[in-house]
């Protein structure tokens, strides 16, 4: 059996800094080929070497990443990538899944435990969750989405820590906190990510 390509979902309400996250991730010398899977495409700015199925929109990064843009299901998508990876002969070691903002995590993390053939072919190893901490307590007051998205995270990066004063920012830590005690928190500024 081959090994399972390990699926990490970013999560974030609108405009936290979801594709921030993920510029620092694939500007990392991590040495993985990352397929990064997202809804539309944000400030990434893909540098394609050339399309690979013009359908799905699967894009080779110079620096032999995949970036795709979601029009199908996730499981669709996945066997896209895999599809790409074995007839192209692509290094797959990684895929960064990046939800839409008003996205609860908790389905999507379902979908890899229910589809025999993503349980068969991946592993989800991490959610990690992105909290505007200038926006988060006004968001969480009127929405359910960012709790729900900080409720299941295994580790949450605070963005705009800037552009609020530390009591804010301590407030913003609490709430977090309060909705989920056993995340890891790091500011998106910090390194590495």
């Amino acid at each position: 059996m081959t090994q399972k390509i390990p699926v990490t979902i970013v999560s974030g309400f609108l405009g936290a800094g979801k594709t921030t996250l993920i510029n620092k991730v694939l500007k990392e010398k991590h040495g993985e080929h990352i397929a990064v899977v997202i809804n539309e495409f944000g400030e990434i700015g893909v540098d394609h070497q050339f399309v690979l199925d013009v359908e799905e929109e699967i894009y080779q990064m110079d620096n032999g990443c995949l970036c795709c843009t979601l029009r199908t299901d996730i499981a669709d998508m996945l066997k896209s990538i895999l599809m790409v990876k074995e007839q192209n002969g692509i290094r797959v070691d990684r895929v960064l899944f990046e939800t839409t903002g008003l996205a609860d995590p908790a389905p999507i993390a379902q979908t890899f435990i229910n589809v025999p053939f993503l349980n068969e072919h991946f592993i989800l190893d991490a959610v990690l969750t992105v909290v505007d901490a200038k926006n988060f307590l006004y968001q969480t007051a009127h929405q359910p989405e960012p709790a729900k998205q900080v409720g299941f995270a295994d580790k949450i990066f605070m963005s705009k820590h800037s552009l609020v004063d530390e009591t804010i920012y301590a407030k913003v830590i609490n709430e977090v906190r309060s909705i989920n005690a056993f995340a890891e928190i790091q500011d998106l500024d910090a390194r590495p990510v």
